[in-house]
């Protein structure tokens, strides 16, 4: 089976969690989708530097911050899968968070930050996706306590800026469809289903 297969076999799996109500479970497999992507995306060889332009682009009130940091990373390593994953999804991060804003509203699409863990330190949309969920369920097996899924209400979709965190738990679904909407990942689900009939 080739990458983007498995990356559909985890859609799959993330999208039957959903519909059965294990929220968690749905979110824990899309985020292992978005690394497999992440990883088609932006493999090993890719340059460092594309991490850092990345973060001037989404960040451009960081670009202290991101020089630092850029200056402190070991350019002899390849490509980290951290790198790969943040850099994926805020390729991603409109269609997660607003994929269809209504009339005379944009989505967002820089420089998204958030007070964020018990400290309420703004925190980048990234580094929470990679390190609270990414790396909290993968090497804890749960969700963090820094955050709880909220409901939508009759007004859409609720972020609660507390601590903790509640994020709308539409954004489960909407990374779902963003990573198999993905062109790696779309063509060779569109390639799957011509071979299957």
């Amino acid at each position: 089976m080739n990458d983007s297969l498995a990356i559909h076999e985890r859609l799959r799996d993330a999208q039957i969690l959903w519909m059965t109500g294990r929220k968690h479970g749905a979110f824990l497999m899309a985020l292992v989708a978005l690394a497999g992507l992440s990883r088609l995306r932006y493999p090993k060889q890719t340059a460092p530097s594309i991490y850092f332009d990345r973060l001037r682009e989404y960040h451009p009130n960081q670009l202290e911050h991101i020089a630092r940091i850029e200056q402190q990373r070991d350019k002899k390593k390849p490509f980290q899968d951290g790198e790969a994953f943040k850099c994926t999804l805020l390729d991603l991060i409109a269609d997660i968070i607003l994929p269809n804003p209504p009339p005379g509203m944009c989505q967002p699409r820089k420089n998204i930050v958030i007070p964020f863990g018990s400290d309420r330190k703004d925190r980048n949309i990234e580094e929470i996706f990679y390190e609270a969920f990414r790396c909290t369920f993968v090497h804890e097996a749960k969700m963090t306590s820094d955050v709880f899924l909220t409901a939508p209400t009759p007004q859409g979709d609720v972020l609660r800026l507390t601590h903790p965190t509640g994020i709308p738990e539409s954004w489960i679904p909407n990374l779902i469809v963003a990573i198999r909407d993905a062109p790696e990942i779309n063509e060779a689900g569109n390639s799957e289903r011509k071979k299957h009939g």
